[in-house]
């Protein structure tokens, strides 16, 4: 095996990257990637990038701007199609490149309104750098921001925004904030983070149109209109699985993978955001998450070097939203039953899931880093809550 190809550009395809050249340093790795800079970290994008802690430079992934002389990097290439046959996926601009493994670490993209809501509203979506570098110069005080969409992408965007002393209403049409994913108690909390800031939470509440009139654009919601300068819509993502697809590998709101990151294809493997892969022993899912992305990429290339391993990462994902860090373990929303360390009144405490046999299956730690480390371990041992009280901050 010397020909690796990687598609995706992200952190599981830069993480499975630097793995193989490791691994196999007489091989050959082309790293293919459609958007037209260096591999970078998301996560910021919501956070650091749109109130302006970070630049671009800044967020760079290490050692992507000098990966080792057997890494490839091709910027701005959009693969078309694998030929299976061949063993080669193929270009927009017709250009093969041969494999004995292949990667596919294509991502997600966001979910987009419906062309008949949208019209031809300008409509901001928040996903790649080029993403957050036309929307910063677009939150300036006073200007009015409509965010649709209650999850983490939207309320970071909002807490960005009002940094910059904007006006924002958020329009979730859920009847709760994160209702994927959080249980009720976080959502409240959450809610009254973002209300104390002077925010305006609009639940339960669905956009039906959108359109432009002269200056400004107006947004049209059950019982009234909205009138706002910029629109951000931050309504989920959808997994980029039509490459795969066409190929015919198996697919399932994702790219099929098995614990080895194995594809239905023996010399095809899967990595990120793009895969349906077991999770906690249980059925298998797609998980959003910058960690697992990371962590799979890795193991992936393990795994296409011949390495007898197992992607068993426990799902995790961070927020950051004002002077607030919240962090998600596992699966907190499974849960039948919760306990809570701390005092949910402050600004520091954590919310533990436990399923019907009392094991840990998750929880929500809010600037409690501690916690979730021992979140981690207790979802991974099956643990009781007994083992969280006697983990806990003091």
């Amino acid at each position: 095996m010397h020909r690796f190809v990687v598609v995706g550009g992200g952190v599981a395809g830069h993480r499975a990257a630097i793995e193989l050249a490791r691994r196999a340093p007489a091989s050959t790795i082309d790293l293919l990637s459609e958007e037209p800079c260096l591999p970078y970290d998301r996560p910021p994008l919501s956070k650091e990038l749109l109130h302006g802690s970070k630049t671009a430079e800044q967020i760079v992934l290490s050692g992507a701007a000098n990966y080792p002389n057997n890494i490839r990097f091709h910027a701005g290439v959009r693969v078309t199609s694998i030929d299976r046959q061949r063993q080669a996926v193929v270009t927009a601009d017709g250009i093969a490149f041969g494999y004995d493994r292949l990667l596919l670490a294509t991502g997600s993209r966001p979910r987009r309104l419906p062309a008949e809501c949208a019209g031809d509203a300008p409509v901001h979506y928040l996903r790649t750098l080029q993403d957050a570098a036309a929307l910063v110069p677009q939150l300036k005080a006073d200007r009015r921001i409509v965010v649709i969409g209650g999850g983490f992408i939207g309320l970071e965007v909002a807490a960005a925004a009002a940094r910059k002393n904007c006006r924002i209403t958020v329009l979730e049409a859920q009847p709760r904030l994160l209702a994927r994913g959080m249980p009720p108690m976080v959502s409240q909390w959450v809610e009254r983070l973002h209300r104390d800031q002077g925010i305006d939470i609009q639940i339960s509440t669905g956009v039906q149109a959108i359109r432009c009139d002269r200056s400004e654009i107006l947004v049209r919601i059950e019982g009234g209109i909205i009138a706002a300068d910029v629109i951000i819509a931050g309504i989920g993502a959808e997994p980029n699985i039509e490459l795969a697809a066409n190929a015919k590998l198996a697919t399932d709101d994702g790219l099929v993978v098995d614990a080895q990151c194995r594809t239905s294809d023996p010399l095809i493997f899967g990595a990120g955001e793009v895969t349906s892969h077991p999770v906690m022993h249980g059925p298998s899912r797609r998980v959003e998450s910058w960690k697992s992305s990371a962590e799979q990429g890795t193991i992936a290339a393990q795994a296409m070097t011949g390495a007898e391993v197992t992607f068993d990462e426990i799902p995790s994902l961070w927020s950051d939203q004002f002077d607030i860090n919240i962090q998600s373990i596992g699966f907190p929303d499974l849960g039948v039953a919760h306990e809570i360390l701390g005092d949910p009144a402050s600004d520091t405490w954590t919310l533990v899931s436990l399923d019907g046999d009392g094991s840990v299956v998750g929880g929500v730690a809010i600037n409690r880093g501690r916690d979730a480390s021992a979140l981690r371990r207790a979802v991974k041992q099956r643990a009781g809550s007994t083992f969280m009280q006697s983990n806990k901050v003091a």
